[in-house]
C-alpha cells in the first residue's frame, strides 16, 4: 500500500443540505441548490485513500458559504457568506423571510466557523505539504459575474497572483510559491491535455478565495485553489441520464487523473 500524500483537501462547496433553521424559509428548489453548488466535488476530490486528509462542508453554499470572509454580507454583498441570490441569479429566499441578525449569526455559529475551526485543527495535527482547497466552475461566466458570458478555462489554479503567478500590489501576499504554482499547473497540462481555449489558467478567472488566503497566512503551509471546468464531466459526453453508470465511470476517471496530478507535482517539488 502506498503512502498517502502529505495533502489537505478542503471542498467547502459541494454540499446541498439545507438546515433545519432556514428551511421553511428558503426559496431555492432542488435544481437550484444543485446548479449553485460545486456538483460532484466530493465525488471527484474524494481522495481519502490517497491523500492525509479531506475536509468537506455538507452545506449548501446558497445557505451559508465557508469560502466567504464572515462580515461580508448583503446588502453590501448579495453572493456574500449569507446570500440573496444564486450565482445565476434566483432569489435564495421568500419574500420578507431573509435571516435577520440572531438567525445569521446563529448559522454562523453552527455552521461556518466549525469548518474553519476544523481546518485549523487539522493543520496542526498532520504533517502536510500542500493544502488544496478544491471547487468546479460554470463553463461560461455567469449573469452575476463581471465577465458574464465569457468562455473559462479547462483548469484554474490559484494563489492570489497574476496571470504569471506573481505576487501583484492589490491582492496581497501569495498563498503558495510561485514555482509551485506553475508546477502544479503543468502537472494538470499534462494529464488533462489542456490546450487553446481550454488552456489550463493561473488566477484567471479565481483569484483564490477566503478559505485559501487565510488559511495560507495563519499557518506554514501552502494553500492553492483549484477549479475544474464542469464540462469536464456535465455534458452529454460523459452524461446520460438513463445510464448513470457512464457518468459514474467519468467521476472515477477524473478523480484518478487528479491524484496523478498530484503524485507528478510533488515528484517534481520533492526533488528541489
Amino acid at each position: 500500500m502506498r503512502a498517502r500524500l502529505p495533502i489537505l483537501i478542503s471542498i467547502p462547496h459541494g454540499g446541498d443540505a439545507i438546515p433545519p433553521e432556514v428551511r421553511d424559509r428558503v426559496a431555492l428548489t432542488s435544481r437550484d441548490i444543485f446548479f449553485d453548488t460545486d456538483p460532484f466535488t466530493r465525488q471527484i476530490y474524494n481522495l481519502r485513500e490517497q491523500v492525509t486528509v479531506v475536509i468537506e462542508n455538507p452545506i449548501a453554499r446558497s445557505i451559508v458559504d465557508v469560502n466567504r470572509a464572515p462580515d461580508d454580507r448583503p446588502p453590501a454583498n448579495q453572493d456574500g457568506v449569507i446570500k440573496t441570490r444564486t450565482a445565476l441569479g434566483k432569489p435564495v429566499y421568500k419574500p420578507g423571510r431573509f435571516p435577520d441578525a440572531a438567525l445569521v449569526n446563529d448559522l454562523l455559529a453552527r455552521y461556518y466557523y466549525p469548518y474553519h475551526r476544523n481546518l485549523e485543527r487539522l493543520m496542526t495535527q498532520h504533517e502536510l505539504r500542500l493544502a488544496l482547497d478544491c471547487h468546479s466552475m460554470l463553463p461560461v461566466s455567469p449573469p452575476t459575474s463581471d465577465n458574464s458570458g465569457r468562455r473559462r478555462p479547462l483548469i484554474c489554479v490559484s494563489n492570489r497572483g497574476d496571470g504569471q503567478g506573481r505576487q501583484t500590489a492589490t491582492q496581497g501576499p501569495l498563498t503558495c510559491p510561485r514555482a509551485w504554482l506553475l508546477q502544479l499547473a503543468d502537472a494538470f497540462q499534462q494529464v488533462f491535455d489542456g490546450n487553446g481555449d481550454d488552456r489550463v489558467a493561473l488566477n484567471t478567472p479565481f483569484l483564490g478565495g477566503y478559505i485559501s488566503q487565510t488559511h495560507a497566512r495563519s499557518s506554514a503551509i501552502p494553500w492553492i485553489q483549484v477549479e475544474l471546468n464542469r464540462d469536464l464531466y456535465l455534458t452529454e459526453r460523459y452524461f446520460d441520464p438513463q445510464t448513470p453508470e457512464i457518468f459514474l465511470r467519468r467521476l472515477e476517471e477524473l478523480r484518478g487523473m487528479v491524484v496523478t496530478v498530484l503524485e507528478r507535482f510533488l515528484t517534481v517539488i520533492e526533488m528541489r
